[in-house]
């Protein structure tokens, strides 16, 4: 009798054990799937997968598919679309002023998307024909990391947060497993959306500075800029080699400084190549993984010297009962292993 009743007891604690670990995995199960597919994500950028057809063409439509549902909506009669704040958010996401270029009130929605699509897209070629191909997938790559990067610790945050309170929902008849699938479904879909219009932000508004400081919009104002500066630095070394052959022979040293002295001193030319305005995003990128890097080292060291095996003492192992090495005469536990 009390052999069953131990049997049925463990039996429903073993049930009860087994639900807790099912729920538990359900739930991991969510954010397994979000991982794979952030993961999946960063490992073709870390091993150099050209991601321009994504960017260009996945993300550019996708959000001005967004763009154009909030200010020029289908059903919507074209006289009551919202132009100007349709162009002030395209700005914002692309720092371009297509109000100029693009007469809106002659086109149709279909016609209005097509043509600020290309217009897009020529800006980004143009982009990539100055920097040149493997410059450009170099900064996309770089970007698309450090965006992800930021966004995904943030979404890890807030999903914890979530799944803290999401029990809570069982008092309103909720099933807890469904909240909790619906809503972190509902962040990572905002987190990505998040990822892909900072990404287009950063590479589309992206200005190059070329050699003399000023900003670079075309191949041909860059092939001029270049120009400039190679004749300002053959024209200033040409000079300084006409002062040297004007001085007089026999002119002591004295005399030569002061008159080196008395020229006019040559503006430096600076004969850099082109940089862009989110070299400054890439270097602190580089610098906070550095930095993370070296702490996930010291841990593991800090680990490894905490987990190690105590240090062992050379030569023989004393007896409590034997002679003490010191030869005072007196057995080890009465001397020097007293205190062991």
């Amino acid at each position: 009798m009390i052999s069953r009743r131990i049997e049925a007891a463990q039996k429903a604690v073993e049930a009860q054990n087994f639900e807790s670990r099912k729920h538990v995995l359900e739930y991991d199960d969510v954010m397994n799937k979000q991982r794979e597919a952030v993961y999946g994500l960063r490992r073709q950028l870390m091993e150099g997968v050209d991601q321009k057809q994504l960017i260009t063409d996945d993300y550019l439509s996708t959000i001005l598919s967004g763009v154009l549902d909030e200010h020029a909506p289908e059903k919507v009669h074209a006289d009551e679309w919202k132009l100007e704040p349709l162009f002030s958010q395209l700005y914002d996401l692309f720092g371009a002023h297509l109000e100029k270029e693009i007469d809106a009130t002659q086109l149709n929605r279909h016609e209005l998307g097509e043509a600020i699509f290309e217009k897009l897209r020529a800006r980004y070629d143009i982009k990539e024909q100055i920097l040149g191909a493997p410059q450009m997938r170099y900064h996309e790559r770089i970007v698309m990391l450090s965006v992800l990067d930021g966004l995904w610790k943030d979404h890890l945050l807030a999903m914890d947060h979530l799944k803290e309170g999401i029990g809570l929902r069982g008092y309103a008849q909720q099933d807890p497993l469904v909240a909790y699938k619906r809503e972190s479904f509902e962040m990572f879909e905002g987190m990505m959306m998040r990822f892909q219009e900072d990404t287009a932000r950063h590479l589309f508004r992206m200005q190059i500075i070329g050699p003399d400081g000023t900003p670079i919009e075309s191949a041909e104002q860059l092939a001029n800029a270049q120009a400039h500066v190679a004749a300002a630095q053959a024209q200033q070394e040409l000079a300084a080699g006409n002062t040297i052959n004007a001085l007089p022979a026999g002119v002591p040293p004295h005399h030569t400084n002061a008159a080196a002295a008395r020229q006019p001193i040559p503006v430096p030319v600076s004969s850099r190549a082109p940089s862009t305005t989110i070299d400054a995003l890439e270097r602190e990128f580089h610098k906070k993984k550095q930095r993370e890097l070296e702490q996930a080292r010291s841990v593991s060291s800090a680990s490894a010297e905490t987990n190690g095996a105590a240090p062992r003492r050379a030569g023989e192992k004393v007896g409590r009962n034997d002679p003490c090495p010191c030869g005072s005469g007196k057995k080890y536990k009465k001397c020097h292993g007293a205190d062991a």
